[in-house]
């Protein structure tokens, strides 16, 4: 790792996870102003930007290098999910240590990355004097809307390829799910549940409607890609119903979470059809169950051509530094579409594991860590050193 020491690399860690940028609320500042000091005290002449995205929630973007000579951003958010202290062993804002494994709260996903891609830089950048731009792009928002990374293409961010610090256990994914959120409603009527004959329970309705959802589940995930182990899904995640114990409810609804293959020039309208005929002409006591529903949000999944040179140079690199690297598919939903629809090819790469984020005592091996920083910098070394 050059000039920098394991120690060194966990200590930055430490640091980074010490500041708590849980969202929601959104509190990344606190990282955002210890990164700014740090890049400030760099060795490296980094020309160091704060870009606003929210009052008291800044992007900070890092630049060194001749743009004129290739660019390359790598990227990451600072915001995590919540950590309920009484779900962890210890203080989950206090990284620890236990062997080779570190403990605490983003280290997964994905604060352990962003150490890792500022030490690469850093070492890279001191041994070349006149090498190509390297970007470094520390993003808020992830976790809840990403209006950190649309800001960064609001704003014309530009390069030629791009690395995001997703967990992925040092394997090159290329493709990620998309995601389609909804909320159903069903109408009922009310009565005493002492003479339920006369209303329309809504839970019964619902029922009914999701033994529907379940079998357009079952039809989309035959739909099969490569990269992934299973298809498409389709989940209910929330239900909620029912006013008093001895009421036949009026009203029951349920949120569903579907993910769907990557495609970014699927338009979400084709999601809705496709719910919209399958809970058609749903039926309770021989009449029609009135339901409604309406799209949450929508994210289109993406994927970036396996035969790109970013993804290419990727997995060289990883060979290199004996990872033993595969092209794999992410289940979750990440920044990458983004940048990828603004015309940067994108691909993630970073230490832990997809499963191991946002649970409690989130955990990191210092092995991956380290060798993540040698995957990042053999990256840089074969896309930007000067020829």
């Amino acid at each position: 790792m050059g000039g920098t020491s394991k120690g060194e690399l966990v200590d930055l860690l430490a640091e980074i996870v010490a500041r708590e940028t849980v969202n929601p609320p959104g509190e990344e500042k606190v990282l955002a102003d210890f990164l700014v000091e740090r890049l400030d005290a760099s060795p490296v002449d980094f020309d160091v930007e704060r870009q606003v995205v929210e009052p008291g929630r800044p992007n900070v973007i890092a630049r060194a290098g001749d743009p004129a000579k290739g660019r390359l951003l790598l990227t990451g958010h600072i915001d995590v999910v919540p950590a309920t202290p009484e779900g962890w062993s210890e203080d989950p804002f206090a990284l620890r240590r236990e062997g080779d494994r570190l403990i605490g709260r983003g280290v997964a996903d994905m604060k352990g990355a962003l150490a890792a891609k500022l030490v690469a830089a850093e070492a890279f950048l001191a041994e070349h004097d006149d090498p190509g731009e390297v970007i470094l792009a520390f993003v808020v928002d992830e976790e809840i809307g990403g209006s950190g990374t649309e800001t960064l293409v609001e704003h014309g961010i530009d390069a030629d390829a791009a690395i995001i610090g997703e967990p992925t256990g040092l394997q090159v994914a290329v493709a990620e799910f998309g995601a389609v959120g909804y909320s159903l409603t069903v109408a009922g009527e009310s009565a005493h549940s002492g003479r339920p004959d006369r209303g329309v329970n809504a839970i019964d309705g619902l029922r009914r409607v999701l033994d529907r959802i379940e079998a357009l589940d079952d039809g989309v995930w035959t739909r099969e890609h490569e990269l992934f182990d299973r298809g498409p899904a389709i989940t209910v995640t929330e239900i909620e119903g029912g006013s008093a114990p001895n009421v036949v409810p009026d009203e029951a609804s349920a949120t569903l979470d579907w993910r769907t293959l990557p495609d970014l020039g699927r338009e979400p309208e084709e999601f809705d059809e496709q719910l919209a005929d399958a809970i058609e002409g749903t039926i309770l006591d021989g009449a029609p169950v009135e339901v409604k529903f309406e799209r949450e949000f929508f994210s289109a999944g993406s994927e970036v051509d396996h035969d790109a040179e970013i993804v290419q140079v990727a997995l060289a690199a990883a060979q290199e530094v004996g990872t033993d690297p595969n092209l794999i598919g992410l289940h979750g939903v990440s920044d990458a579409r983004k940048l990828t629809q603004w015309g940067i090819p994108t691909l993630l790469f970073g230490p832990g594991s997809i499963e191991d984020a946002h649970t409690a005592d989130e955990s990191v091996t210092i092995s991956e860590l380290t060798k993540t920083v040698e995957t990042y910098r053999c990256i840089l070394e074969r896309w930007l050193r000067e020829t």
